[in-house]
């Protein structure tokens, strides 16, 4: 995620690029890329190769102490994650960008955010789609009022909770604009299900303001743009698919009532949502407006990925919001 996701997904043109942080880091502007930390010298060579940046550290807390740097960009796996982004917040980093999912435990999601807290860190999770410029119109849409009071929200998507699931999450909390107050999880594997790790499953979600969600895991694994999230409204909706390239408008003709598709107004040149993020994060730094998905939205993602599985142990029962057990994980 930090430098080489992209490599990944040539040939998929559906998505504006860059993903990876550090080009976007690069193309985006009023920030300069100076440094980056990696304890394996390898990754640090291709790094230098890749992106011309020579002041390279095994240790972030030398490069930070040298560097002083406006914001860190956190691309581990999950498990050092949070004690990274806890460390980094101590060392008084103004800004972090975690990518997702966040961490391990929820006892470790506290403590992030928490600590960015305590210091004044600005704390964001890189759920990016908050920050895609489609989802972003979306969003006004709905504000607008163009398909009526939000109802609900559906999500076809075969994979895992807590790790594609988040941007899920992070888009159903956005929508909907309200804690989630409960869920009920049903998960595609029983085995899986008993264990810790990252899994796919499936439920509804319900927000503290009404709007409901449904997260279906039961789609086609076989093809590659099968992400689809519809947001059902009481006088409209908008449905997005073809792995968030292809957007709809529905909403009730002024004169007969009819449901029309009117025209999406969105981008006219898409940028990629990482590079937007980047430059947001940029500008709370001058601002001290809040990221489109902060540390709080990261750590209920990944809440509702657990309980979804905790609800699917208690034989599908309700599971309310939030979890009193903090020592639960996932992935």
């Amino acid at each position: 995620m930090g430098s080489t996701i992209d490599d990944e997904h040539v040939g998929e043109p559906c998505y504006p690029w860059p993903w990876a942080h550090a080009p976007a880091m690069i193309e985006a502007r009023g920030i300069e890329l100076v440094a980056a930390s990696d304890p394996e010298p390898g990754q640090l060579d291709d790094f230098n190769r890749r992106w011309g940046t020579e002041r390279l550290y095994a240790d972030y807390r030398e490069m930070v102490e040298a560097e002083g740097p406006d914001l860190v960009c956190v691309t581990t796996r999950p498990a050092p994650r949070a004690e990274i982004v806890t460390t980094l917040a101590e060392l008084k980093v103004p800004a972090i960008y975690a990518t997702k999912p966040m961490c391990v435990s929820l006892c470790e999601a506290d403590e992030m955010v928490a600590s960015c807290k305590e210091s004044e860190t600005i704390f964001a999770v890189a759920c990016h789609l908050n920050w895609y410029a489609c989802y972003r119109r979306a969003l006004e849409y709905i504000q607008e009022g163009a398909i009526g009071k939000l109802q609900s929200m559906v999500c076809y998507s075969p994979g895992s909770l807590s790790n594609l699931q988040s941007h899920t999450f992070a888009l159903f909390s956005m929508f909907a604009g309200a804690p989630a107050s409960w869920v009920v999880g049903v998960m595609d594997n029983d085995e899986r299900a008993a264990a810790d790790g990252d899994l796919a499953g499936s439920g509804i979600i319900m927000y503290e303001n009404g709007v409901m969600a449904f997260m279906n895991s039961r789609g086609e694994r076989n093809r590659r743009y099968n992400w689809r999230i519809e947001l059902i409204g009481d006088a409209g909706r908008i449905i997005s698919s073809n792995s968030h390239s292809q957007f709809e408008l529905w909403s009730e003709h002024p004169e007969s009532g009819e449901q029309i598709r009117r025209p999406f107004h969105g981008p006219w040149h898409p940028r990629s949502s990482m590079v937007d993020a980047i430059e947001q994060i940029c500008r709370c730094l001058d601002s001290g407006e809040q990221p489109f998905c902060t540390g709080e939205t990261g750590r209920e993602t990944l809440e509702i990925a657990i309980a979804l599985r905790e609800s699917h142990r208690r034989r599908n029962g309700r599971v309310d919001l939030p979890l009193t057990d903090r020592t639960l994980k996932m992935g």
